[in-house]
């Protein structure tokens, strides 16, 4: 036989036995002799013009109602929540500018699996939040991206026992190009893949105060179908982590009401009321319009 016969048998029977292999790995798959390949988590997509927090965050003091000036520096704080959920955070507290700059940072991190690093401008990223350029805003976004990764926190549940994690896993930056780098942990991917409740962005840029972003965060977490909704005013106090009297809180054209009118003004609330219950509690009520692009728009709750 040739030299060249003799290759071409070889590549022949390479073949042919890499076929044979082939068709007894599909067996074998067929018959559940292997393994299934791990399912990959991924950060899922949002509507458009839409970005989200997992539903058991929305209902917290993970980010609060207050200005940078008066932050914290809290140690194993246990957060204000409901009782679904125990938050306990060690880091520099987080006020509603650094929610507005993490809504966005995970919009970038959509359809991103853990650890994944992700690339942006910070010129593009506040532009994206409806805030110029400039050294002072650059050096706020610093901060927060900062304080964003800098954080622990320990989320119990009664099912499932406690996670420990921070919001931003990794974080570098190129300080003369104004490039960044950041990934999301794991547990924070993971979830993101179970219950989420949508932020409608219009609707938050056009909010002015802390407080109606906080309610944004409250409000749109729920169940469609529920129709109107209420809770306490002093659980809200309490929630958002507002320091200021019931009085002032309550007072006409400031506090409670202004951001309710604001969120109405907005579009965001077909309607709101506060009165008193038999206890003589404050209460508010209210019915929402959900983001125009979930499956939660035309059904107010």
């Amino acid at each position: 036989m040739s030299a060249a016969l003799k290759i071409l048998q070889s590549h022949t029977d390479r073949v042919a036995s890499n076929n044979e292999l082939c068709s007894d790995l599909l067996k074998e798959l067929e018959s559940g002799l292997l393994p299934p390949l791990p399912e990959v988590v991924r950060i899922p997509s949002f509507p458009q013009r839409a970005s989200a927090l997992p539903t058991g965050w929305m209902r917290t003091s993970l980010f609060v109602n207050q200005p940078q000036t008066k932050a914290k520096f809290l140690i194993n704080e246990i957060l204000e929540s409901y009782d679904s959920i125990r938050i306990e955070y060690t880091g520099e507290q987080l006020n509603m500018f650094d929610n507005d700059v993490y809504i966005e940072i995970i919009r970038l991190a959509q359809g991103r699996t853990p650890g994944e690093e992700i690339l942006f401008n910070r010129h593009s990223l506040l532009r994206a939040m409806g805030i110029s350029g400039g050294k002072n805003n650059y050096e706020a976004l610093h901060k927060s991206l900062q304080k964003l990764k800098g954080n622990t926190i320990k989320v119990t549940n009664a099912n499932t026992g406690y996670s420990a994690f921070s919001l931003i896993d990794q974080l570098s930056w190129e300080e003369q190009s104004g490039c960044w780098r950041f990934s999301i942990g794991r547990i924070v991917v993971d979830m993101f893949s179970t219950e989420l409740s949508l932020i409608d962005l219009d609707i938050r840029q056009s909010l002015t105060t802390s407080l109606s972003k906080y309610l944004q965060n409250y409000m749109s977490a729920g169940t469609p179908g529920e129709g109107e909704r209420e809770v306490k005013v002093e659980n809200l106090m309490r929630l958002s982590g507002t320091t200021s009297t019931l009085k002032d809180f309550l007072g006409k054209g400031r506090g409670l009401t202004k951001a309710l009118d604001e969120l109405k003004a907005a579009g965001f609330l077909t309607r709101y009321v506060i009165h008193k219950n038999k206890n003589g509690e404050h209460i508010v009520r209210w019915n929402r319009i959900p983001h125009q692009n979930s499956k939660r728009h035309a059904s107010a709750y």
